[in-house]
């Protein structure tokens, strides 16, 4: 009896873990966020917003930290254009992933990115970003949030 309780325990264990939703994401998935956070970094880098809106679907969402949201990747691009224009471009960028789960064709990604601009002006925007799997197997950012500081 003690091993059937046993047996049964394991069982359900191991079937809790299969069925928990958020898992690690694919490597094809991280492959992709690396690459789309490099983007950043470049295009932050040399004032190129085409490169970075490129990673967005079509029909993503962006929204900054005041709750303010942009629909569509052109538009997406104008915005961050027009944002970056009076901070030029970055002399340094970074961003650090925290961490990131997956939940069917979604990758949720949290982290932090951050640029460094002339005359000591400086971006740091914590981030909740869903990225989202393309039928051609791609992924891309389907939302992105800026996390407010407080």
């Amino acid at each position: 009896m003690k091993t059937l309780r046993s047996f049964i325990t394991a069982g359900g264990l191991v079937s809790a873990a299969i069925l928990m939703p958020g898992q690690t994401p694919i490597a094809s998935a991280r492959v992709a966020i690396d690459a789309g956070n490099q983007a950043w970094i470049d295009g932050i880098k040399a004032g190129d917003m085409k490169a970075i809106a490129a990673t967005y679907t079509e029909d993503a969402v962006d929204c900054g930290r005041t709750g303010e949201c942009v629909r569509g990747r052109f538009q997406i691009e104008r915005h961050m254009t027009t944002q970056l224009e009076s901070l030029g471009r970055a002399r340094s960028a970074a961003v650090k992933t925290w961490g990131s789960t997956e939940q069917g064709s979604f990758v949720y990604e949290w982290g932090e990115a951050e640029a460094t601009f002339g005359g000591g002006k400086r971006l740091v925007e914590r981030y909740l970003t869903a990225w989202q799997e393309q039928p051609d197997g791609t992924w891309k950012i389907f939302r992105n949030m800026v996390l407010p500081d407080k």
